[in-house]
């Protein structure tokens, strides 16, 4: 059973209320002498209280998540066991044609298998309305590529984000190009490990930049009609997203030319990135930038809060060393912190600057 929904949680509230039930019932009718009963009543009361705590907890992983949607996900077990790479064609195409479900009104959701990188991992894709319109059937759209942060996972888009619900009402009023959204899993390695956006060594590391620049864009574009070319891809994450979506942009302009950072940073947080110096200097997009000659053609929107501690003058920082700033802008927000509901209010902005950006 999924960790998210309604069906999980009410079956969470149940425990509870029966854990608080068998409490109140137990208290006075524990039989044996005084240390059996108090020991019972601790036990009794412990279990109730847990019982509560897990409440809390499937509550905020739904309503600001979901940062875990399987026990996979929770306990370490991996859907993205590596796999040998097939039907790879020069620069990392694949032709597969996968099977979509519905998600929500509107996504659809399936398991693909990276043929570059051998990662197994979900795929989340909103297609706007005009893409099934008739009078645009012979239209590619242009693609914006989302990731979450670390934890969490590629639903939170459509889920606590309702990045739907943003961009549908800004296309219907001509104010955002019609576009494709798919949200891609980030955090490909098990037990919750942060993955640091980069291609790391086995036993314990995966190829997730391949994953996320190769084989994600290749499928999408072997499923749906999508315009080719950087100037039609773009990418937006928040948190350890956001720094991947930056990270990603410098490196491979070739597929993306603009990125969106919701309260990003620079440098590689994640310990399997961070403990290795060439890895961790190559994958810091500040670093890269500042020794470059000649600076990728890309557009960057670095987004902050003041309340936010290090977004603001990470954005900032990483904007002084380009060298010609055209389109790179920094959005500031005044209140609120490492939230979704501070990313959320952030993609309106988000979505006019890329709409501007793409095709």
């Amino acid at each position: 059973m999924s960790l998210t929904g309604t069906p999980f949680f009410v079956i969470t509230v149940v425990v509870m209320i029966a854990a608080m039930a068998l409490l109140a019932f137990v208290w006075n009718r524990i039989p044996g002498p005084t240390p059996v009963r108090y020991a019972g009543r601790i036990g009794a009361t412990v279990f109730s209280q847990i019982a509560a705590v897990i409440v809390v907890l499937v509550y905020v992983n739904n309503t600001m998540g979901p940062f875990y949607d399987s026990w996979q996900d929770l306990f370490g077990g991996n859907e993205n066991q590596s796999t040998s790479a097939t039907n790879v064609s020069a620069g990392g195409a694949t032709s597969e044609k996968l099977s979509f479900k519905t998600y929500l009104p509107g996504v659809q959701t399936t398991i693909a298998r990276g043929p570059a990188s051998g990662i197994v991992g979900s795929l989340y894709v909103w297609l706007p309305p005009q893409y099934n319109d008739p009078a645009y059937a012979n239209k590619n759209f242009p693609v914006v590529e989302l990731l979450p942060g670390t934890p969490g996972t590629p639903q939170a888009w459509f889920g606590s984000m309702k990045v739907q619900d943003q961009i549908e009402p800004l296309i219907a009023a001509g104010k955002v190009k019609p576009m494709i959204l798919v949200s891609a899993k980030l955090n490909v390695l098990p037990g919750g490990v942060d993955p640091g956006c980069a291609d790391t060594p086995p036993p314990n590391g995966a190829k997730t930049a391949t994953w996320l620049y190769q084989d994600v864009p290749g499928l999408i574009a072997a499923n749906f009609r999508t315009a080719s070319g950087p100037r039609n891809w773009a990418i937006m994450g928040y948190s350890a997203g956001a720094y991947c979506a930056v990270n990603l942009t410098v490196h491979h302009p070739e597929v993306f030319h603009a990125a969106v950072s919701l309260s990003g940073y620079n440098g590689p947080e994640a310990p399997i990135v961070a403990r290795n110096p060439a890895l961790k200097n190559i994958n810091d997009p500040y670093l890269v930038l500042r020794g470059e000659k000649h600076q990728p053609d890309i557009a960057l929107l670095l987004a902050g809060s003041v309340q936010d501690p290090g977004t603001i003058p990470a954005a900032k920082k990483l904007l002084s060393v380009l060298h010609t700033p055209g389109p790179n802008q920094l959005l500031t927000v005044q209140y609120g912190g490492h939230t979704t509901d501070v990313w959320r209010a952030m993609l309106p902005s988000s979505l006019l600057w890329l709409s501007a950006r793409l095709g």
